[in-house]
């Protein structure tokens, strides 16, 4: 008989103030201000701890890509570019990037020594959302990084090393903190790699297709139907829509 699957792990949800204390987000600082108490907070973190800045990106021909490395003892050990081709927004693979980093930190031998693994993205909605139940586009990979959360404290460590937690940390983006500037640039380099198999798109992606897709269609309509008068002038549906439409 199989083993009933076990549940996902609950996260009270808390307020939007208190979560976005809880990862340092800016909270009316400056972008100088924002970086500088993050790099004085990075010199809290224990040595023996993992900590992954990961980023996610778009190119202008809509591929998008994911990409983190991995610091431990102030030595980077990981380093990853992850292609996802056409079908995801920025929101999506930023948050596919920090899953596949905690994954690979997880899995990595050195992950016996660490009390904490730290994950550092630019992102403040996927941040927030990390460990929260919540609803939208990429709500699988959301769950997916709770679930690892909830694995984090039983993976195999030293007997002197504490179960620790998986920690999310805001850091300002192009702030020249120069781990976060590493994950952008490996991001980029996946944006612009082939994907090794199709992805599904995602629900931000196809909200926006379908909302581009719904322009183009208002717009042929109203060059088929629009007065001469209005066609004389060149006056299109775009950016705002004729009341008449």
């Amino acid at each position: 008989m199989a083993d009933k699957p076990a549940d996902l792990p609950t996260h009270p949800r808390e307020s939007r103030e208190n979560a976005q204390t809880q990862i340092g987000a800016p909270m009316g600082r400056t972008k100088e201000q924002a970086a500088a108490n993050f790099m004085a907070f990075q010199r809290t973190i224990p040595s023996s701890d993992i900590v992954i800045f990961s980023d996610g990106s778009r190119l202008v021909d809509g591929r998008a890509g994911g990409g983190y490395i991995g610091l431990q003892a102030h030595h980077q050990f990981l380093r990853s570019s992850l292609s996802y081709g056409h079908g995801k927004e920025v929101f999506d693979v930023e948050a596919e990037a920090a899953l596949a980093g905690a994954q690979a930190a997880i899995a990595y031998p050195t992950a016996q020594f660490a009390t904490n693994l730290w994950i550092c993205l630019d992102n403040l909605e996927v941040a927030i959302r990390l460990l929260s139940p919540s609803t939208g586009s990429s709500q699988e990979i959301f769950e997916s990084f709770r679930t690892l959360a909830a694995a984090w404290p039983l993976r195999k460590r030293l007997p002197h090393t504490k179960s620790g937690s998986i920690q999310i940390r805001w850091v300002p983006r192009h702030a020249k903190i120069p781990e976060n500037e590493a994950a952008d640039l490996a991001a980029k380099e996946g944006a612009a790699s082939t994907p090794p198999a199709p992805h599904k798109s995602s629900y931000a992606s196809l909200k926006r297709h379908a909302k581009t897709q719904s322009l183009s269609a208002a717009q042929s309509q109203w060059q088929r139907v629009a007065p001469q008068s209005y066609q004389d002038l060149e006056i299109t549906t775009s950016p705002k829509r004729p009341g008449e439409l």
